[in-house]
């Protein structure tokens, strides 16, 4: 009788001891080594420095949340989240809605030799175009939309605000 009692509780704690270790590596795993960026950068507006980069960052995700921008790259060989920038040559292509290219910017670090994914952050603010003449006596916010083509990434965002 002793016997079974101890052969279950043994069981019990083997159980339990190897859901809390799911847990806890299952939690932590993907997110350990990802770099996060929350500077709310500004995009940098330079057509001269624009068409002189090259884009070669990864990039696996793309989204807005509100003036945000927010760039999530894949496991590339960088070490500091300072080193990215993101540049845009000023020209908005004259269709409706109106659309822009934007380049990803990494500025390598020889002394870097480890490889993490990052999660970037832009405020995008810069790119809202100016009230047209016809809407200025409008009353009310009327709501502008831009299309946002973000360097070898192959979709587009539309970036929606109020003006």
């Amino acid at each position: 009788m002793q016997k079974i009692f101890l052969s279950a509780f043994g069981f019990l704690i083997l159980i339990g001891s190897c859901t809390t270790q799911k847990q806890n590596g299952a939690a932590s795993a993907p997110v350990e080594d990802t770099i996060t960026d929350n500077s709310f950068r500004k995009l940098i507006k330079d057509k001269e420095l624009y068409n002189s980069t090259t884009e070669l960052v990864p990039l696996d995700t793309v989204y807005l949340s509100k003036d945000t921008l927010h760039l999530l790259t894949k496991k590339i060989q960088a070490c500091d989240a300072d080193n990215f920038s993101l540049m845009w040559n000023g020209a908005m292509m004259k269709s409706l809605p109106p659309q822009t290219n934007v380049k990803l910017f990494q500025l390598l670090d020889t002394q870097c030799k480890e490889r993490h994914p990052f999660h970037l952050t832009f405020n995008i603010s810069s790119l809202q175009m100016r009230r047209d003449t016809a809407l200025a006596n409008h009353d009310s916010l009327v709501e502008k939309s831009i299309l946002i083509h973000v360097g070898n990434w192959g979709r587009t965002v539309k970036y929606s605000y109020k003006k």
